[in-house]
């Protein structure tokens, strides 16, 4: 049966795929984009957009009015701005909103779109069911998502239907070009290697995911999902390979002999001024915490809603098809 979803972050590269999918597959979508966003594609797919933003309470409400459930992929990223108050404001605040909202209108459901970087596995349990850590990395992009997070976990305790995804490091297609290479993206970074522009990269195990597999898990949460629980979305555990490997990777599928090579993580203050604050936490935490991942087929994400991604090469097949479509690559 069709249902109306509202989607926030939806010029975003994940929310973008996800209101493509739903609408492929015959749901209507009403999106929440700020004035002056490129929702031009949006709009040419069959998407309502509502103008307005996520900081706001009363236009996450005006938006969401009239809908049966809610993919809430809005949020700051860790790219330049380190200012804790931005990062409140957005992806605490943000989804305290979506999650109100939906409450108040009776949805039934909202999948809540998270990061698995704040789970602590030293005890063996997976990210699945692992605890949020007590020492996280102090960026105020993993402070404020981990918030969110256990504030969608309390309302689920608490009889609210919210589930949570938690992707990994995103890259491919997107209706919304424009979003779809900003600075702190993956795609981004893909292409320069294409471009033999980037020579090195910061070391760290990523999990890589491509942006239509990581919609597809988005709506199989909301479909399939439990409340209260929360669903790995990352790429095969095989492919969990550094940015280096990964541009390398996609240079040689694309017939160029260009490498990137991988550099460790430090506490130069040099790290932070290249890669961001946000990233050499990560890799910094990486370091100290690698835990093993089970095969795909054993873990609950899969178990639950058959999220069955593609592989890496799959993946980055494609979006060196779609970098030359659109004019970014020779």
């Amino acid at each position: 049966m069709s249902q109306t979803v509202f989607v926030t972050g939806a010029t975003g590269l994940a929310g973008a795929n996800v209101c493509k999918l739903l609408l492929e597959r015959g749901d209507q979508v009403r999106a929440l984009a700020r004035t002056g966003a490129d929702t031009d594609p949006l709009t040419a797919l069959g998407v309502d957009v509502a103008s307005g933003d996520i900081t706001s309470a009363d236009d996450v409400r005006k938006g969401a009015s009239g809908a049966d459930s809610a993919i809430h992929c809005a949020a700051l990223l860790g790219g330049a701005s380190q200012d804790l108050a931005d990062f409140q404001a957005v992806n605490v605040d943000g989804t305290k909103h979506v999650l109100d909202a939906a409450g108040a209108l009776g949805m039934r459901r909202v999948v809540a779109v998270s990061t698995g970087t704040f789970f602590d596995t030293a005890g063996g349990l997976e990210r699945e069911d692992a605890p949020v850590s007590k020492e996280p990395s102090s960026d105020p992009y993993t402070i404020t998502k981990m918030a969110a997070f256990e504030d969608a976990m309390a309302r689920a305790a608490a009889g609210q239907d919210v589930v949570t995804a938690h992707p990994g490091a995103i890259f491919g297609p997107s209706p919304v070009v424009s979003n779809a290479l900003g600075r702190t993206s993956f795609n981004r970074v893909l292409q320069s290697a294409l471009r033999q522009r980037l020579a090195q990269y910061l070391r760290f195990p990523v999990s890589w995911v491509f942006a239509e597999d990581v919609a597809h898990g988005c709506i199989l949460a909301l479909d399939r999902g439990v409340s209260g629980e929360r669903y790995m979305l990352d790429g095969r555990p095989e492919d969990v390979v550094s940015v280096a490997a990964a541009c390398s990777r996609i240079c040689e599928l694309a017939g160029l002999d260009h490498r990137v090579k991988d550099v460790d993580p430090s506490d130069d203050p040099e790290m932070a001024r290249i890669f961001g604050p946000t990233l050499v936490a990560i890799a910094a935490k990486a370091e100290s915490d690698r835990p093993v991942r089970r095969a795909l087929s054993e873990s609950k994400t899969h178990k639950r809603l058959a999220y069955d991604p593609r592989s890496l090469d799959d993946g980055l097949r494609p979006t060196i098809q779609w970098l030359r479509d659109i004019g970014r690559i020779d």
